[in-house]
């Protein structure tokens, strides 16, 4: 039996990036997003259809322009969805949201470190190029791997704009936590499938935690990315 080496390193990083794609971002291409919506049991289920939003942007924000951009991001999706945009005085609800990631957290990725042999011969294996020889493929000691892995996460608070013009303070009609956990600690770039995630359960009372995959070519999700 004859090895082939320089198929080994390749294999081993396969393994390793299939190893990866178990937490995070998935291998199909997709955002993995974990969703909770709360809403207020004595409130009407999910909000009228065409109803009117004033999305309200914190005056503490660490990065106002971040801020800013995600507010405008919120207004798209609520356009997509059916609703208006209005001044306070004008609103049906109120829309607050705060995001953020958590500290870094080293984790261990472990994946076979997976070989491949090449023989010749009357064999009964794979035939292919290397005139009736055969290639086989076996596990051998585990490949281990580190990575710093973020918690991400954004969170939607909707009140009444009633409650709110009478009181700030006011009991939210709707909250919805958005998750998601990776490598990347770019908040400009995961809050795009946190906010696609989280407005796919707009207004719901999901009853637990629900994953969500946000693929990569989502039209919505592309669209996200072009507000600035």
């Amino acid at each position: 039996m004859k090895m082939w080496p320089r198929v080994r390193p390749f294999l081993r990083l396969l393994a390793v990036a299939w190893g990866v794609c178990l937490v995070g971002m998935g291998c199909a291409g997709t955002y993995q997003v974990k969703i909770n919506g709360y809403s207020d049991p004595g409130s009407p289920a999910g909000f009228a259809p065409g109803a009117s939003f004033l999305v309200l942007e914190s005056s503490t924000a660490a990065n106002p322009l971040l801020e800013r951009e995600i507010k405008a991001k919120i207004e798209r999706l609520l356009i997509l969805r059916g609703f208006s945009l209005a001044p306070l005085e004008r609103a049906d609800y109120v829309l607050m949201f705060t995001y953020g990631i958590g500290p870094s957290q080293t984790a261990t990725v472990v994946a076979p470190d997976w070989s491949i042999g090449i023989g010749g011969g009357g064999g009964s294996g794979w035939r292919g190029g290397w005139g009736g020889g055969y290639a086989f493929f076996w596990p051998g000691f585990a490949t281990y791997s580190t990575a710093a892995w973020y918690d991400r996460w954004l969170l939607l608070n909707v009140v009444a704009a009633q409650d709110y013009r009478a009181s700030p303070k006011s009991r939210p009609r709707w909250v919805g936590e958005s998750r998601s956990v990776g490598t990347s600690a770019d908040l400009r770039e995961v809050v795009n499938p946190l906010l696609v995630a989280a407005f796919s359960q707009f207004g719901k009372n999901t009853g637990k935690a629900v994953e969500a995959d946000v693929r990569l070519d989502d039209p919505i999700l592309k669209e996200l990315e072009q507000v600035r």
